[in-house]
C-alpha cells in the first residue's frame, strides 16, 4: 500500500539532493554507497567523510579500499560519478577534536547524513569505544547542526543499545525508556582512560611480569634474551588491552548492557538527542549479516558477529556453546540495513526524532535451537577438511548455561599449562608433536573462552524487538521500491538465507577447499630467490644443508672405529643422557652447546682431527640435502657471497668449506694437545648469529635488508628477523609456528636417494 503523503520513489525524493555518508569504509556504509550508485542516479552529490592524514589520501582510499568490485553492482559506474564530481572523499576523523583537519568542513549543502562510522569490535577497549561512538558522533552532530540544519541525519545504532532486556523491546531511543540508568559520559571516561594508566603500571610489576618472561620462553626460549624480551613486552601489552576489555565489559553489564559496543551506541543515541537535530532518525539493526540481493547476494566484507562461531562450529572446535536454544537469534541482512537508512535519509521523521528497529524476530522469528539446526545440516552436507583434507564430522553441538561452559573452560586450560610445565622439565618423546598439540588444544580453548565471552550473552537474551516505527517507514515506500529497496522481514526465507546464501559466502570468504584426499606430496622445487643486488645468504649447516645435530658429530666420531659391542655400549650410555640435553635445548641452545661440548675434555686433538678428515664421505655426504647445494649454487651464480653458520666444531665441518665462501664454527680451547671441554667463543646462537650477519654484512658493504637466510629453529629467529629474506627449513614446531604467522617462505629439504654414493672429492659436494 501507498503511504498517503510519500508515495513518491525514493529515487526521485533523493534526486538532486546532497548526501553526506560516514564509515564508508565498513560493512554498512559500503552497502549504503552501493545503493547510492546504483539505484539513485540523479542523486545532486555523495560526499563521504573518511579517516585519512589529507583529503589526498581520503582519495586514495577512495579509489583503493571503498570501491572494491566486490561492493558495487554490476551496472554501478564510480568513475563516472568521480568525473562529474558528485562522489567526492573528505580527511575526517570524528575521533578528533576538529576532526583531524586544518580547515573546517563546509556543511551548508548537505541535505541528509547517513553517519555509519563507528567502532564495532567487540574487544575494543571502553574508552576508546566511548570516544569513537559518543564523543564523535555528538562532534558530528554539533557540525552538521551549526552547518546544516535543516539536514536530515540518519544515525545507525544497534538495537542491542536498549541493553539486556526481556520480553518486548519498544523503538525508544536510549535514556527515554523505563528503569534506565542515568549516566555521567564525562565520569565513565575518566574512569575508563584511568584504568589504562593504572594498567600500564601494573604490568610492569615483578609478578606479572615473571609471568611473561616465561610464557615468552616457553613460545621462543632458544631464540634469546633478547627475544624472549621482546614476545614478554607484545604478552605485556596483550594483557593491559585483555584486562581493559575485561573491564569495561564487567562495567558495562554492571549497567544492564552486554558489553562496551551496546553501552557505547546506546550513550551514542544520548549524544545525538542532546544535540538537537530535530529531522533525525536512529536506525537500529540487529545482528548483521551478508546480503539477500545487493550488490549481490551473499556479499560479505570481514567476519561479522555470528560468523566466527560459524566458523568454529564447522572446523569442529565448538564441542559445546553458552546458549537458551528457545530464545530468538535475531538476524538482518547488510542490504536490508542500508535499504533503511536510505528510505529514513528520504522520508525524515516530521515530528521529532524517531527510532526504527530494522530486525527480523517479531515478524519473521528463528530460535537458536533452529539455526544450530541448519548449520549442522549444512556442514553435514559440505563439511569442512581438517588439516589432512579429511572432512570435519561435526556433532550435535550441547547449548549449555554460560556458567557451566566458563567453568568447563577453566579446567581445559588448567590442563594445558600443566601440559606445557611438564614438558618443559621432562623429556617426552616426540616433544614437537606434543607441543603441537597441546598449542592446538590452548587456541582452541582461547578461542572458545573469547567466543563465549563476547557472543554468548546475545544468544541467552530472551526478548524480541518491536518493529512498529519500521513497518511505519516501510509503508512510505513506492510500489517499485518494495523491490529496490526493501527491508521487510516478510521476505526472507531462513533454510534459503542460511544454508543457500549465507553459509557457502563465508565458505568463498575464507577460502576453505572442498574435502578430499591431499595429493601424494612430491618435492616441489625451491621457489626463485627474491630479487635484489647481490647480497650475503647465510646457511645454517644442521637441518638445512645436511640432516644432522652436534650430537651426531660426536657420535660418529666417537664410534666410528669401536668394535659393534662397544659402539652399543657406549651409545647406551649416551642416551642415558640425551634427556638432560633435550630439556637444557628447549631452554637454550647456548646452554646446550656448552654442557653438550664438554664430551670432548680430555681427547686428543690431533687424533680428532685426523679422523675428521674421513668426515667427507662417511658421515657429511649421506645426509646432504640436494636442495640445499642447489640453492647454495643459485646463490653464488647471482653474485651472492655464502656463509655457512655452524654449531658444529670447525675441523668437523672444514670439508665443507668449499661449498660456501665463510664457514662460521664453534672452535674448542686446546691445551697441551688435548681439547679442555671450553669453547673458544661464545656460542654462535640465537641473537649471536643475527649479529654475525650484521657484522659480515657490514664487512662486506650491503645491506641486511637485501641478505638471505636459510635456518630450521627457533633459536635462528633473532637471524631470520634479520634479514630481507628470511626462509625456514625444514622447522621446528615453534619456528614453524613463528614463519606462518610472519608469512616466511617455509621450505621441505631432505637428502636425496643417491647421495650415500656420491665420489669422497669436495667437488661432489
Amino acid at each position: 500500500m501507498v503511504g498517503e503523503e510519500h508515495g513518491e520513489p525514493l529515487a526521485e525524493r533523493l534526486a538532486g539532493k546532497t548526501l553526506l555518508l560516514t564509515g564508508a569504509t565498513g560493512f554498512v556504509g559500503k552497502a549504503v554507497l552501493s545503493a547510492c550508485l546504483r539505484a539513485i542516479p540523479d542523486l545532486g552529490a555523495l560526499r563521504l567523510l573518511v579517516r585519512a592524514a589529507d583529503d589526498e589520501g581520503a582519495r586514495a582510499r577512495l579509489e583503493d579500499q571503498i570501491l572494491s568490485p566486490g561492493a558495487l553492482s554490476d551496472d554501478a559506474d564510480p568513475e563516472r560519478w568521480i568525473e562529474d564530481g558528485r562522489l567526492s572523499a573528505e580527511a575526517a576523523d570524528l575521533s578528533v577534536e576538529g576532526l583531524g583537519r586544518s580547515e573546517p568542513l563546509d556543511l551548508a549543502d548537505v541535505d541528509a547524513v547517513i553517519h555509519c562510522a563507528a567502532s564495532v569490535a567487540f574487544d575494543d577497549p571502553l574508552d576508546r569505544m566511548l570516544e569513537m561512538n559518543v564523543i564523535g558522533t555528538g562532534r558530528l552532530a554539533e557540525l552538521v547542526r551549526a552547518g546544516s540544519p535543516t539536514a536530515a541525519f540518519v544515525h545507525v545504532s544497534t538495537a542491542y543499545a536498549a541493553g539486556m532486556r526481556t520480553g518486548l523491546v519498544l523503538e525508544r531511543p536510549s535514556g527515554r525508556t523505563p528503569a534506565e540508568p542515568e549516566v555521567d559520559l564525562d565520569a565513565e571516561l575518566d574512569v575508563a582512560r584511568a584504568w589504562r594508566r593504572e594498567l600500564e603500571v601494573e604490568s610492569r610489576l615483578p609478578e606479572h611480569q615473571r609471568r611473561f618472561v616465561s610464557d615468552a620462553h616457553q613460545e621462543i626460549g632458544p631464540a634469546g634474551a633478547p627475544a624472549v624480551g621482546a614476545r614478554a613486552e607484545e604478552a605485556r601489552r596483550a594483557w593491559v588491552g585483555a584486562q581493559l576489555v575485561e573491564r569495561g565489559r564487567e562495567r558495562c553489564r554492571a549497567l544492564g548492557w552486554s558489553d562496551a559496543y551496546g553501552f557505547s551506541k546506546a550513550l551514542g543515541e544520548r549524544a545525538l538527542l542532546d544535540a538537537g537535530i530535530e529531522r533525525t532518525t536512529i536506525v537500529r539493526p540487529s545482528i548483521i549479516e551478508s546480503a539477500l540481493r545487493w550488490p549481490r547476494p551473499g556479499w560479505l566484507e570481514g567476519l561479522k558477529v555470528a560468523d566466527p562461531v560459524i566458523l568454529a562450529y564447522g572446523r569442529g572446535l565448538i564441542p559445546r556453546f553458552p546458549a537458551n536454544p528457545a530464545v530468538r537469534f535475531d538476524l538482518i541482512p547488510v542490504d536490508f540495513v542500508a535499504n533503511a537508512c536510505l528510505a529514513a535519509a528520504a522520508h525524515p521523521p516530521r515530528r521529532g526524532p524517531r527510532t526504527v528497529a530494522v530486525v527480523s524476530g517479531s515478524r519473521r522469528p528463528l530460535e537458536v535451537g533452529r539455526v544450530v539446526e541448519m548449520f549442522t545440516e549444512y556442514f553435514r552436507e559440505r563439511p569442512f577438511p581438517d588439516e589432512e583434507g579429511i572432512p570435519v564430522e561435526v556433532g550435535d553441538v550441547p547449548l549449555i548455561p554460560i556458567g557451566r561452559a566458563m567453568r568447563q573452560i577453566a579446567a581445559g586450560e588448567r590442563a594445558v599449562r600443566f601440559g606445557r610445565r611438564l614438558l618443559d622439565r621432562v623429556p617426552v618423546p616426540r616433544s614437537d608433536e606434543v607441543e603441537r598439540r597441546l598449542h592446538r588444544d590452548r587456541r582452541r580453548l582461547e578461542r572458545l573462552r573469547r567466543l563465549s565471552e563476547i557472543y554468548g550473552p546475545y544468544v541467552e537474551l530472551d526478548c524480541v524487538f518491536d518493529d512498529s516505527h519500521a513497518e511505519e517507514l516501510r509503508r512510505t515506500l513506492h510500489p517499485d521500491d518494495r523491490e529496490t529497496f526493501g527491508f521487510d522481514p516478510a521476505d526472507l526465507d531462513w533454510d534459503e538465507y542460511v544454508k543457500d546464501i549465507h553459509l557457502p559466502s563465508l565458505r568463498e570468504m575464507v577460502g576453505v577447499p572442498t574435502p578430499g584426499p591431499r595429493p601424494v606430496a612430491r618435492p616441489q622445487p625451491s621457489p626463485a630467490i627474491a630479487d635484489g643486488p647481490p647480497a650475503v645468504a647465510f646457511f645454517d649447516v644442521e637441518g638445512v644443508v645436511l640432516g644432522t645435530t652436534v650430537a651426531h658429530f660426536y657420535a660418529w666420531l666417537r664410534t666410528r672405529e669401536m668394535p659393534r659391542a662397544d659402539r652399543a655400549l657406549w651409545t647406551l650410555g649416551l642416551a642415558a643422557r640425551a634427556p638432560g640435553y633435550i630439556v637444557a635445548d628447549r631452554r637454550s641452545r647456548a646452554a646446550f652447546n656448552r654442557s653438550f661440548y664438554r664430551n670432548y675434555r680430555g681427547l686428543p686433538a690431533d687424533e680428532l682431527r685426523e679422523q675428521a678428515a674421513e668426515a667427507l664421505s662417511e658421515f657429511i655426504l649421506p645426509r646432504v640435502h640436494q636442495a640445499a647445494i642447489r640453492r647454495v649454487r643459485a646463490h653464488r651464480s647471482r653474485g651472492d657471497r655464502v656463509v655457512l653458520l655452524t654449531g658444529a666444531l670447525d675441523f668437523l665441518v672444514d670439508s665443507l668449506r668449499h661449498l660456501g665462501d665463510e664457514v662460521v664454527a664453534a672452535r674448542l680451547i686446546e691445551r697441551r694437545g688435548a681439547f679442555t671441554g671450553e669453547l673458544a667463543d661464545p656460542p654462535l646462537t640465537a641473537d649471536g648469529r643475527a649479529s654475525a650477519a650484521a657484522r659480515i654484512a657490514a664487512e662486506r658493504g650491503v645491506d641486511l635488508a637485501d641478505c638471505h637466510a636459510y635456518a630450521d629453529a627457533a633459536s635462528d629467529l633473532p637471524l631470520l628477523e634479520a634479514v630481507g629474506h628470511p626462509h625456514a627449513v625444514n622447522p621446528d614446531f615453534r619456528l614453524a609456528r613463528e614463519a606462518r604467522r610472519r608469512r616466511w617462505p617455509v621450505l621441505e629439504w631432505e637428502a636425496e636417494p643417491g647421495a650415500r654414493t656420491r665420489p669422497a672429492e669436495p667437488a661432489g659436494v
